[in-house]
């Protein structure tokens, strides 16, 4: 932790000469180039940390303590993510967020070429190996893919993923999830550390989740999305072998929460009974569906219409022992 503050520390510093030499530009020459200046330096000073501090991150990293890691706990990550976002445009850094296309192609971020998903300072950032931490996982996927793809072009197919990944990752990414993409589905992991998460972390999964499902029911010809939700301990970091690295979680709260993801039906939330009860204030009500009712184990959510046969629910719920269980 306190390698990560000296880091903060370091880049604050800097904000801080840039912000300061901004001043002294406005009040000697101009306001007009002042403001130029300030933000010529911050891009600049973004540029700077995304290409080019690897030697920094790898003398403050060790295998056991990954620098990036504290940065999460210390609010870092997350204050910066949002600064980031308000860059255009995409594609971007799966973790940082800072953009390789509009402002970050002009000022020269790059991806790694090791892993072009990330931005090099991310990638030497990342842990090597997983770390065991409090996450929250969310499963979300267009119901009915298989089938609609086998009447439509693959460039259709390949359009209508494209579009859900691009609202997926405009609406989760707001609070701080990492996200991945897998076929037409989105995965998206939650530090619980993170401040800007915490105790929070379960309501903000669910408003993020009904914002994702109103966002692809807005859209033209889109598909329902089903979505399930989960929390507890997991792996955290790099599973890939060699020289390359991912950020990823793996264990049983992912198991669980992508088997949630997968007996949801047509723009349905069900989340586990650990979600349901690390919501604040009023809790939802849960729905008993067609086919029965649920026990607290699981909570069908924000259901906003069904075309599955009761039967195949029943037996896609039977699937999940000691889940949720479905009362005739």
């Amino acid at each position: 932790m306190a390698k990560a503050r000296y880091f903060e520390i370091g880049v604050a510093c800097l904000e801080i000469i840039a912000v300061l030499l901004a001043i002294l530009v406005a009040v000697y020459v101009s306001i007009w180039t002042g403001l130029l200046l300030i933000v010529l330096l911050l891009l600049g000073l973004i540029s700077l940390i995304c290409n080019y501090d690897a030697w920094v991150v790898r003398r403050l990293s060790t295998q056991d303590n990954p620098l990036i890691l504290p940065l999460c706990k210390t609010g870092f990550v997350g204050r910066y993510r949002r600064m980031l976002r308000l860059l255009p445009s995409d594609p971007r850094c799966r973790f940082c967020m800072v953009p390789f296309g509009g402002v970050g192609k002009v000022i020269g971020i790059r991806p790694s070429a090791a892993n072009p998903n990330y931005c090099r300072s991310c990638f030497e950032a990342l842990p090597t190996t997983t770390h065991e931490l409090e996450v929250g996982v969310l499963f979300a996927d267009l119901r009915g893919f298989t089938s609609w793809s086998e009447t439509h072009s693959s460039s259709d197919a390949a359009d209508l993923v494209s579009r859900f990944y691009a609202s997926a990752n405009r609406v989760l990414t707001s609070d701080d999830a990492f996200v991945d993409f897998i076929g037409d589905q989105v995965m998206a992991i939650y530090v619980v550390d993170m401040p800007s998460l915490g105790a929070r972390t379960a309501d903000i999964m669910l408003a993020a989740t009904r914002r994702l499902v109103d966002a692809v029911r807005q859209g033209a010809e889109s598909l329902p999305v089903g979505a399930g939700m989960h929390m507890g301990k997991a792996q955290v970091g790099s599973l890939a072998a060699g020289e390359s690295k991912n950020f990823t979680a793996i264990g049983d709260v992912v198991n669980t929460a992508a088997r949630l993801q997968s007996a949801a039906g047509a723009n349905e939330i069900l989340v586990s009974e650990k979600v349901y009860g690390a919501l604040s204030g009023e809790k939802p009500q849960a729905d008993p569906g067609e086919s029965g009712e649920f026990t607290h184990a699981a909570m069908r959510l924000a259901r906003y219409s069904s075309s599955q046969p009761a039967v195949l629910r029943r037996r896609r719920m039977e699937s999940l022992p000691g889940a949720f269980r479905v009362r005739l």
